[in-house]
């Protein structure tokens, strides 16, 4: 029995072993690298929407109202938003929003569910460009914060609505 060479053969397959783990291992840490999702370019534009409609969202009230430039205060605070007419939100918001967005540009969206239709407004209506991110958050009203609003159903005060506050931003 020749074992110099079942030595080498030994050799080479181990060298053959370590020489495929290193390539395999290369090629996990460039996927992990580069990106393989078409939103990961514009992360950081996606985490600004985010926060900025965490920033926003606060169920503080002050004598029994919630603040104007919330997002709970904006949806009591519409008026004459009726299903495809754009509405506009109060003053004090946008200035909030504008204040925290900067530079970006955004289009703002609200949708609700109005006797088993799902409804929309644009409430900021601009045209996104191509590298726009979304971002979205649920706000959950009672039918009694909603007393002096468009979206009273009347009935029970404890029934609870659902708004899905949409902002799509991007750099100009």
């Amino acid at each position: 029995m020749n074992t110099k060479a079942q030595a080498f053969t030994l050799e080479g397959v181990a060298s053959a072993l370590i020489l495929l783990l290193a390539l395999y291992t290369l090629y996990q840490s460039s996927l992990v690298i580069s990106p393989m999702w078409s939103e990961a370019v514009n992360m950081q534009t996606k985490i600004k929407a985010q926060d900025t409609l965490k920033i926003l969202d606060s169920y503080e009230k002050v004598d029994g109202k919630f603040h104007n430039d919330s997002l709970q205060g904006m949806i009591v605070n519409l008026k004459d938003c009726t299903i495809g007419v754009n509405c506009t939100p109060n003053t004090e918001f946008l200035t909030s929003l504008s204040i925290i967005l900067g530079d970006y540009d955004y289009r703002l969206e609200l949708y609700w569910v109005n006797n088993s239709t799902i409804n929309s407004a644009a409430l900021v209506d601009k045209k996104p460009s191509p590298n726009a991110v979304a971002a979205s958050r649920y706000v959950l009203l009672n039918n009694s914060e909603l007393r002096n609003s468009v979206f009273y159903r009347g009935g029970e005060d404890w029934k609870p609505m659902i708004f899905e506050v949409r902002l799509i931003l991007w750099r100009p």
